[in-house]
């Protein structure tokens, strides 16, 4: 019976609201992604005269097929997480027999190069328009301390913060007594209890015009689990680009800075995987629209960014051999190149494996890590204070 419920209760959460919602919100960020990258590849193929036999969306069974202008086939898929594109003629190999002028392989390599740096063009396009209008929109946030709200965003679970009954929304309005009328003065006056070793704190915060004061009693962390609620200011629209463009720059040069540090110290970096990358995003879509469409910014940044590295069987490995032919005049040979695409794709089975491993190795740690924090949280809840409010004045 007990199994039976258990059963019941994961096809409701599987149903639910909530997992709809999520499932959407991934199918909708990663197909977007993915088709406004083959998007770049078909467009670019138009302008340099390139024949495109096939524009697909989505993956697998086909669902829905019909033609287009100049002889390109239009698909609708089963699988809607991506889609590609075939153009006539897609060969890289010197031996490749060239029918027509308008083929992939019949035109110079500087001509296949665009064609192929189009996509992770794209990739960027779609993440510079988001970035745009979610800092037009939403402005840019306040980064000094002492212009921001105490108030908070997030209180995580198990902390002293949420065991003394604090939520989001919550403004903090005074500590052991010092009034804490933004972020940097409740910054200060932790560090201050932190120094003194104190074990417990008098808190008055504010909620819906009601002051409510709580004894917060400090666990072995030292931290209350509450993280800032942000502030933004309203921009222009000339700044809104200029933004929009660091942060596509922004994006790129910290990952690749990170990427390049691990390696410079020998250790592994550290990468999301499907797994990470669902759960980031099924967790994106119910945070606001805001913060969702910035996440479908990151992760196009992301994809573009990754498929420019200079790895056989990616567009920036494709490139790098038109780039070779340009120097030396000469095409690679069918064996050399399918023994460095077979190199290329035994890297990126490597690397998705590697990083599924780390989304695994994260499931699991979080699962300890609230476990551990449950006990405490526990423990905490027995010395805490009995909550007083006060009514304003």
């Amino acid at each position: 019976m007990e199994f039976l419920n258990l059963i019941w209760a994961k096809i409701l959460w599987l149903f639910s609201w909530h997992t709809l919602v999520s499932i959407f919100g991934i199918v909708f960020a990663l197909g977007l992604v993915v088709i406004v990258h083959e998007w770049g590849h078909f467009i670019a193929c138009r302008l340099l005269g390139i024949r495109v036999e096939e524009f697909s969306i989505g993956f697998g069974k086909l669902l829905k097929q019909w033609k287009g202008k100049k002889e390109t086939v239009f698909s609708l898929r089963a699988i809607p997480l991506g889609g590609y594109v075939k153009p006539a003629g897609e060969a890289y190999c010197r031996e490749v027999e060239i029918k027509s002028d308008d083929e992939f392989a019949a035109k110079p390599w500087w001509a296949r190069s665009i064609m192929v740096f189009a996509g992770a063009g794209m990739n960027y396009v779609l993440a510079f328009i988001i970035f745009f209008f979610v800092i037009l929109f939403m402005g840019m946030p306040v980064t000094n301390p002492s212009k921001v709200p105490s108030v908070l965003g997030e209180v995580k679970d198990g902390y002293p913060a949420s065991t003394a009954g604090l939520t989001a929304g919550d403004k903090i309005v005074s500590i052991n007594g010092t009034s804490t009328n933004n972020w940097k003065d409740l910054l200060s006056t932790l560090d201050k209890a932190n120094k003194e070793n104190l074990t417990a704190i008098d808190l008055t915060y504010e909620r819906e015009g009601i002051k409510t004061s709580v004894n917060v009693v400090l666990d072995e962390t030292r931290k209350l689990g509450i993280v800032v609620q942000p502030t933004y200011e309203k921009i222009g629209i000339f700044k809104s680009i200029e933004m929009a463009a660091y942060q596509c720059y922004y994006w790129t040069a910290l990952s690749l800075k990170t990427i390049a540090e691990k390696i410079y110290h020998k250790q592994a970096p550290d990468m999301a995987g499907p797994i990470g990358i669902f759960e980031l995003v099924g967790k994106g879509v119910h945070s606001g629209a805001e913060d969702y469409f910035f996440l479908i910014a990151l992760i196009s940044v992301a994809i573009g960014m990754f498929n420019l590295f200079p790895i056989p069987i990616l567009d920036g490995g494709h490139i790098c051999f038109f780039i070779i032919e340009g120097i030396t005049g000469k095409r690679p040979t069918e064996k050399v190149f399918n023994n460095a695409c077979g190199v290329g794709a035994f890297i990126l089975i490597g690397l998705v494996l590697f990083a599924t491993y780390q989304d695994i190795g994260r499931l699991k740690k979080r699962g300890t890590d609230k476990a551990a924090i449950s006990e405490t949280a526990q423990e905490t809840a027995q010395k805490t204070a009995q909550t007083k409010e006060v009514q304003n004045d």
